[in-house]
């Protein structure tokens, strides 16, 4: 399957939007469909697209409370009609705008997600669902972590729905009314779900899903069980944050899988029948986080669109149709006819008119005032580990030109390169003193509405990232986003590990409940829900940086944690003891310390020690190798692996930047493993850092092993 093209053609540009908040109506009397649209403005509208012109069917005025969900109902007669949230109020609306329905629920949360089927409504906040029957309670469920999406279809039976959540967990959850029908174990959060509406073998329903690692993935669901299809691997961080199997855009025969990610990726991918991972066809960066996509015929009456929406309220289309019988080449948006470009001019001229007057009220106003503005502006941030690099990215994203960001840490943090990154970086010298671990400043472009930030935290720290936004505009305004660094912030979260390595044992006791000892170990490692899910709780987690494994067990009154890395149990019992102590609660500690996890542990960093002491070298002797070829004709008489450093040169010198201090970092691993090692043995070996730096200056991986187990 060969690739296929598309043209991109930019309909809208509207207020921000959340996820999930575009849909695309069914074909009416036109030949195009119309798109409907919700923003964070309050406003509500639908239009459709022809010959270039947009034409707007209804346009409801702002709220300014942001509609956080929209859908089309699912039953017979409904699927025309408009169903949006506003905080805990649901809203229904015909085509052409007018209001036929209006529930206000009994809530305390937003309502993020909901479906509508005739006369039931299944609703989710953030943490609960709520099902309706004619607007009267009819079930509900506390779920044990976030619930991030939500889908309606029969799975216990053909015609009764079951509402089917994509829970932060790492679970997709199955309900038959107020019960967990059964659970489903992925691999990462699960960020989206999407049912194709088929049946294979004429009873399982086909889903897809989505991690926030970027991981999308295939599961058959029926009354019975769940049955695991193909995944498609993450290549990068991104979320996939919309899904859509609806129209077969290769011609072979089946619907194409369209994903839009958070970084601004369009991917299409064609699906095969013989159960073979998905082959993608079609990829292009839109520039900002894409918030929905739905299909139809928007901009062509013969062919399907891709439709989406993105964060700043961005609405476009690609098309695989041609202008004119002609290919459109670059793929950019189409020029506007001659009237549209006419009313469009004009339109800029009033604007120009408004701006310039309410600047001069402004002015007249602020001379002897301090401006401050009333009103908050949206952020669209991310911060999560990078599984690839152990490193942490942070993504700011404003509906507005981003003028300048600020980062604090009050935890050692270490700034890294970002390719996609062009904003300017300023950074302070640290002040430990005053809690500035890190200070930096990034300045960014004029058109810059989007910035990723990666920095490398240290295991055994934990506090506050801080990024203060500053966007461009006047009055200058800030909104400041906190991140949580976690004691053992380089841990990942999966469902199982291998136990058979060699494993050493940590064992808490004492009269402590499983909320109170769930809450510490929840301070010290990230990706688990802020409730215990059953009276005795299981965890497995890897080290991003090191491979090493860890498995925590525990229930009231015990917990017991496992991990062929000594410095990671190490840095746990500090964190778990820091809080029963802060809480008045005695507990009892006990370790068992197997030796051989040392050589395991050594062994598996060997390759990255080695591979980083050999680039160090490397980038010692590049300079001196330059200034022989500049001086020498010929270099003929050089060794062959020092002509190999000259040739490849620059891609050291490249790996060298993105990470200049990983050496350094490798090292301090090590140092904390030989101290918190002899200090399990009862031996305090500080004094003996120094002969430890000269072992790895003449790096030796038995010599090391040797250097650390030995009694002091």
């Amino acid at each position: 399957m060969g690739d296929i093209h598309f043209n991109r053609n930019d309909i809208l540009q509207g207020a921000a939007t959340a996820r999930g908040c575009l849909k695309v109506l069914p074909l009416g009397k036109s030949k195009t469909q119309k798109i409907v649209l919700g923003s964070f403005n309050g406003v509500l509208q639908s239009f459709s697209y022809k010959k270039g012109e947009l034409l707007t069917s209804f346009k409801t005025l702002p709220t300014g409370k942001p509609i956080d969900a929209v859908e089309l109902g699912l039953g017979q007669g409904q699927k025309d009609k408009i169903f949006s949230t506003s905080q805990q109020t649901l809203r229904g609306v015909n085509k052409k705008g007018k209001e036929f329905f209006k529930f206000k629920t009994n809530l305390t949360e937003r309502i993020n997600w909901f479906k509508v089927h005739e006369l039931q409504l299944w609703v989710c906040s953030e943490f609960t669902f709520n099902h309706y029957v004619d607007c009267k309670d009819k079930n509900f469920y506390l779920c044990n972590d976030k619930i991030n999406e939500m889908m309606a279809i029969p799975i216990v039976g053909d015609h009764a729905h079951n509402a089917v959540l994509a829970c932060n967990d790492q679970m997709v959850r199955v309900l038959q009314g107020s019960e967990v029908y059964y659970e489903a174990a992925v691999d990462g959060a699960v960020r989206t779900i999407y049912h194709t509406g088929s049946k294979v073998a004429g009873k399982h329903r086909e889903v897809f899903y989505s991690t926030s690692g970027g991981l999308v993935g295939q599961i058959f669901m029926d009354a019975e069980a769940v049955k695991r299809g193909w995944k498609i691997p993450a290549e990068k961080l991104a979320a996939a944050d919309s899904i859509e199997a609806a129209v077969d855009y290769t011609k072979d025969g089946r619907p194409d899988l369209v994903i839009g990610r958070d970084d601004g990726s369009v991917e299409v991918y064609c699906v095969n029948d013989d159960g073979a991972t998905p082959t993608k066809v079609f990829e292009k960066s839109i520039g900002e986080a894409i918030t929905s996509i739905g299909s139809g015929y928007v901009t062509d009456s013969t062919i399907e669109d891709i439709v989406l929406s993105t964060y700043s309220g961005k609405v476009l289309s690609l098309s695989q149709a041609t202008a004119d019988g002609q290919s459109m080449g670059t793929g950019e948006e189409k020029i506007a006819s001659g009237k549209a470009a006419r009313v469009l001019m004009k339109d800029i001229e009033n604007l120009k008119g408004l701006v310039n007057t309410a600047r001069g009220r402004y002015s007249q106003v602020s001379e002897d005032l301090v401006a401050v503005d009333k009103g908050t502006f949206h952020v669209n941030d991310k911060f999560c580990l990078d599984p690839h690099d152990g490193s942490y990215a942070l993504t700011i994203e404003s509906p507005m030109p981003i003028f300048t960001i600020a980062v604090q840490s009050d935890v050692p943090v270490e700034l890294l390169e970002t390719e996609a990154n062009v904003a300017i970086m300023s950074q302070s010298p640290p002040d430990p003193e005053n809690g500035n671990f890190c200070l930096a400043t990034y300045r960014c472009q004029e058109t810059s509405n989007r910035i990723e930030i990666k920095m490398r935290a240290v295991e055994g720290h934990f506090g506050t990232v801080q990024a203060f936004v500053i966007p461009r505009v006047a009055p200058k305004t800030s909104q400041i986003c906190s991140y949580r660094i976690k004691p053992l912030c380089l841990q990942h979260r999966v469902q199982k590990v291998d136990e058979k390595r060699p494993m050493n044992e940590l064992k808490i006791t004492g009269q402590f409940s499983l909320a109170e000892l769930h809450a510490w170990v929840v301070f010290c490692l990230p990706d688990i829900p802020a409730r215990p899910p059953a009276d005795e709780v299981s965890y497995c987690f890897e080290s991003v940086l090191m491979g090493t494994v860890l498995t925590a067990r525990y229930k009231a009154g015990e917990g017991i944690f496992r991990s062929d890395s000594v410095t990671t149990l190490a840095i746990l019992r500090e964190g778990i003891t820091k809080e029963a102590t802060a809480k008045k609660q005695r507990i009892q500690v006990t370790f068992d310390l197997n030796d051989e996890t040392v050589g395991h542990f050594l062994r598996l960093l060997h390759p990255k020690l080695e591979y980083q002491q050999s680039l160090s070298k490397k980038m010692q002797l590049i300079e001196a190798l330059k200034e022989v070829r500049v001086q020498e004709e010929d270099i003929s008489f050089l060794d062959p692996s020092y002509k190999e450093i000259l040739d490849t040169a620059a891609q050291v010198e490249k790996e060298f930047k993105r990470q200049p201090r990983q050496l350094e970092y490798l090292h301090g691993v090590v140092k904390d493993l030989f101290i918190d090692f002899q200090k399990f043995k009862g031996s305090n070996v500080k004094h003996r850092v120094g002969q430890l730096e000269q072992v790895l200056r003449n790096y030796d991986v038995d010599a090391l092993i040797q250097f650390i187990t030995k009694p002091n």
